[in-house]
This record gives structure tokens, C-alpha cells and sequence, in this order.
């Protein structure tokens, strides 16, 4: 009962933040950098704000509402957010292990993403573009590719 509370909180706390707009939100709360400091040594940026210096990571495209790319319920991801919803409305969403849950990334010939996701622990250090459920020839096309990934702020 508490982890649905909790669910419908987040959901109407992202809602009034970002608006209910179908072009992708900015969602500019202020905060840290995840790995913040210098040399985390794991790929993460060395600095707070803007200007981090990025690092080339491996990043994948997969599609939200597609269960056999993600769970038996393939909508919600890891922040219980339904994806499919927030990718239709234009978010951009990711999936990324190597920061904190609501950070921002920043992907070379992409812009910015919302890590909302996790991947498959084996893939500590790579990036999962989102998807829509009717795009799978689009990620499929997308493969595996090495773009450079900086670390935005963390969303609270």
C-alpha cells in the first residue's frame, strides 16, 4: 500500500513539474552531479553543472511496451513511472546503471535523457535509449554505437 502511495506521489509531483506537454520536458531541478568530484574513474564526470566532460560509452535503443525486451510489466520502469505514457508524450527516456535513478544525460546526436530505467546488470556502463512499442525496426536499426555520454544534474 505505502509503494503505491508512494507511485501515485512521484507521478503527480513529475506531472506538475514538467506540465502535461507533448513536446519533451526539461526537467531542470536543481542538484549534484552524480559522481561528482574528481576522477570517479568509472566514467562518470569529474565536475558539477554544466560543461562535464564527457566519455564514450557503448549505447542501445530498446522499446518500452515490449515485454520480451523488458519485464512482465513492460511499461513501468525502474523509478515506476509508466515509460510507454511519458515516451509517447515526447519524453526523452533512458536506461543507465553507472548513475542515480532521475538523472539527466546528455548523448552525442541525441540531447538529453531522462534515466528512468536500469538495464541488466551485466551492462554497468552503458546507455538504453527508449523506444516507442511501435519502433522496434527503429532500435533494432539502431545496434550498438559509441557516442559520447555526459552526466547531467539529478532530479530530486
Amino acid at each position: 500500500m505505502k509503494n503505491n502511495i508512494l507511485l501515485a506521489i512521484v507521478i503527480v509531483l513529475v506531472f506538475l513539474v514538467v506540465g502535461n506537454t507533448a513536446d519533451a520536458p526539461a526537467l531542470r531541478i536543481s542538484g549534484v552531479v552524480a559522481g561528482s568530484g574528481s576522477g570517479t574513474g568509472d566514467g562518470r564526470s569529474g565536475s558539477a553543472g554544466r560543461g562535464n566532460t564527457g566519455i564514450v560509452r557503448e549505447v542501445t535503443a530498446y522499446n518500452v511496451g515490449v515485454r520480451n525486451q523488458t519485464s512482465d510489466t513492460p511499461c513501468i520502469g525502474a523509478m515506476g513511472l509508466d515509460l510507454c505514457r511519458l515516451v509517447d508524450q515526447g519524453w526523452k527516456v533512458c536506461a543507465a546503471n553507472f548513475v542515480e535513478l532521475g538523472t539527466i544525460l546528455k548523448i552525442q546526436e541525441h540531447g538529453e535523457c531522462h534515466v528512468l530505467d536500469r538495464m541488466n546488470r551485466r551492462y554497468a556502463h552503458r546507455v538504453d535509449i527508449a523506444m516507442g512499442k511501435d519502433e522496434v525496426e527503429r532500435a533494432t536499426g539502431f545496434g550498438l554505437q559509441r557516442r559520447v555520454v555526459e552526466v547531467g544534474y539529478q532530479s530530486q
